[in-house]
């Protein structure tokens, strides 16, 4: 049975979450960060909304002071501009099962998948599976390549050629309307508002840019072969 750590003043969620993990519960991100080098706790679940913040400041603590243990943040909201650095950051409204499967996703990580964690989102690459704001997204083959050269290469201009070559094996820019295409499905699953995106941005007359200064966590990154710009 998978050993959880659960940040939260009511209990509410814990009790329920007992049912199918070995849950010890503290009531400050302080306890845990002093309880978790004595345990072996397979993931650490933040409930801010028990403790009436948005709890962004605590989840950046946790994630400096619990190295590769994956951390699933439950925000108060809003959505819009929510800065955490948790692996899963889960909005009201949302049921104990919720957790429980979002908890599930991240055990499953063990093994033979190949997983790439970047910032707020991760992709499954084995399972072509996207995860963002708390939902799953599944993918197609060419946009889970796409999505993995962006994770790979966060803050970093990418160009419409480079990605049409890795993506598409072509080099040719006379119609690129099929990335474009890609992007906006991207968008899609990873802003809040795709019209407005706040992560994946376009660098005109260039390409994209996936607007994240964080470090990646990846089994395998992309080398870039051409010119970055």
């Amino acid at each position: 049975m998978a050993r959880i750590l659960i940040i939260e003043r009511t209990g509410a969620f814990a009790d329920a979450l007992k049912k199918r993990y070995e849950v010890t519960t503290v009531s400050s991100g302080k306890q845990a960060l002093e309880l978790i080098p004595t345990g072996d706790h397979a993931v650490v679940v933040l409930d801010a909304i028990s403790m009436r913040t948005p709890g962004e400041r605590i989840a950046r603590q946790l994630k400096d002071g619990i190295g590769s243990t994956p951390l699933i943040h439950l925000h108060p909201g809003p959505k819009d501009g929510a800065d955490s650095p948790a692996d899963i950051v889960l909005f009201l409204p949302f049921t104990a099962r919720k957790i429980s499967n979002s908890i599930q996703r991240l055990l499953q990580q063990v093994g033979d998948d190949q997983v790439v964690v970047c910032g707020p989102f991760l992709v499954n690459l084995s399972r072509r599976v996207l995860v963002a704001n708390g939902q799953e997204t599944t993918l197609t083959p060419k946009l889970v390549q796409l999505v993995e050269i962006f994770f790979s290469h966060p803050g970093e201009t990418l160009d419409r050629k480079l990605l049409m070559e890795r993506v598409w094996n072509t080099s040719y820019l006379g119609d690129t309307r099929t990335l474009d295409v890609h992007v906006r499905w991207i968008r899609r699953a990873i802003e809040i508002d795709p019209s407005k995106p706040h992560f994946l941005k376009t660098v005109r007359g260039v390409g994209y840019r996936l607007e994240l200064t964080v470090p990646v966590q990846a089994v395998e990154s992309i080398p870039l072969t051409l010119q970055e710009v």
